[in-house]
């Protein structure tokens, strides 16, 4: 394992873009998310992603995602640790968009460091799907449950629902890991560490959020000003 000065820089790797995964969980997966990228494609809110420097944020924020998961380090086979970017990605442009561009990203990074194709279902599933549709539910609740007010929004979402969406997703793929490649075990440090990370990249999150929500409103679909702002 590597020390914990290299931990503090780093997350889950959650895809299998390396180990051949059996057939009959691949073609399912592949059929699924072509299924899940259809939905989302039918929810777009194309004159909103349209906007000025919108497009060019959501373009930019799949370079970045490749590139972020690309910096890691190695744990074992398909298991590595490095910044997630999952639930700062949905929260700034929505469920919709964000299954579109992290699959993206993921199509990205298979395509660009040799992972393997037939993988690919499952790593969307994994990486975009689940992420985004937690993302997603979590925000419902909160607007439903808790005061409409901007703090309520930047903790309860920026904060504490990038930890769950981070920590929850890294849990997934530690089961997954653990029931699909049960030879290679998992070690109890490993999911220590993930989920140490996933809280400090909750900050992190946090802290962009606010910053956008000043700063760059358009790039936070997820933030509304009616919502949050009117008559507080």
């Amino acid at each position: 394992m590597p020390d914990a000065a290299i931990f503090c820089e780093a997350s889950l790797d959650m895809g299998f873009f390396y180990t051949p995964l059996h057939l009959g969980l691949n073609l399912p997966g592949m059929l699924l998310a072509a299924l899940c990228v259809l939905q989302a494609m039918r929810h777009v809110p194309w004159k909103r992603w349209q906007e000025p420097t919108v497009f060019s944020a959501w373009c930019a924020s799949i370079i970045v995602l490749t590139l972020l998961w690309r910096m890691r380090v190695h744990i074992q086979a398909d298991l590595h640790l490095h910044l997630m970017g999952l639930a700062l990605f949905t929260l700034m442009f929505g469920r919709p968009l964000s299954l579109l561009g992290i699959s993206v990203a993921v199509l990205a990074y298979t395509a660009e460091y040799d992972g393997l194709w037939l993988n690919l279902g499952t790593n969307i599933l994994l990486m975009a799907v689940f992420p985004s549709w937690l993302s997603a539910t979590l925000l419902r609740l909160t607007q439903r449950y808790l005061p409409h007010h901007m703090f309520v929004y930047l903790f309860a979402n920026g904060f504490f629902g990038a930890l769950l969406v981070n920590g929850g997703t890294g849990l997934l793929a530690f089961a997954l890991h653990a029931v699909l490649l049960p030879e290679q075990g998992i070690s109890a440090d490993a999911i220590a560490y993930m989920l140490l990370l996933a809280w400090g990249e909750a900050f992190l999150v946090g802290f962009l959020v606010t910053i956008f929500a000043v700063y760059r409103p358009a790039w936070l679909f997820t933030f509304d000003d009616a919502l949050y702002l009117k008559g507080k």
